[in-house]
């Protein structure tokens, strides 16, 4: 296993955490009982790094591994679906990333201009009664 946390970068507990969700299996076992990869092995964890880098979670990178293996060639609306949906999710937060940046830097000219003097009128201030916005689409 260490091998294998050394070409991955994955912990053991990692590794672990693969196994017990189905992402990746060991090939065979050692007469100590270690857990020994092959290739194939490897090959599935690398798929899986592809996944997190499409900003995947791991449940999700299950369903990429099953639509993603033996996918050349074939038409596979599922796997389209889903990075669809993690571009939509991907914009919206870079939205909300630019607007936190337009905030802070609001923030930031007026301290700027006040030679660091806090106003309570400050977005960011807690003085006052606090108002918690709550996204639309955001649980309750």
């Amino acid at each position: 296993m260490a091998d294998v946390t050394r070409r991955t970068g994955l912990s053991r507990k990692a590794l672990r955490l693969y196994e017990t969700m189905g992402l990746v299996e060991p090939e065979e076992r050692s007469d100590a009982g270690y857990r020994l990869y092959g290739d194939e092995s490897l090959r599935r964890i690398e798929l899986v790094n592809r996944a997190k880098v499409l900003g995947l979670s791991l449940a999700e990178a299950k369903e990429f591994l099953h639509v993603a293996e033996g996918c050349c060639g074939e038409n596979h609306p599922a796997l389209a679906a889903l990075v669809e949906g993690k571009l939509a999710e991907t914009e919206q937060r870079i939205a909300e990333l630019r607007s936190l940046g337009d905030v802070l830097r609001g923030v930031r000219d007026r301290l700027s201009d006040t030679e660091g003097q806090h106003r309570c009128e400050e977005t960011l201030c807690t003085c006052g009664p606090l108002t918690i916005k709550r996204r639309r689409d955001a649980p309750a």
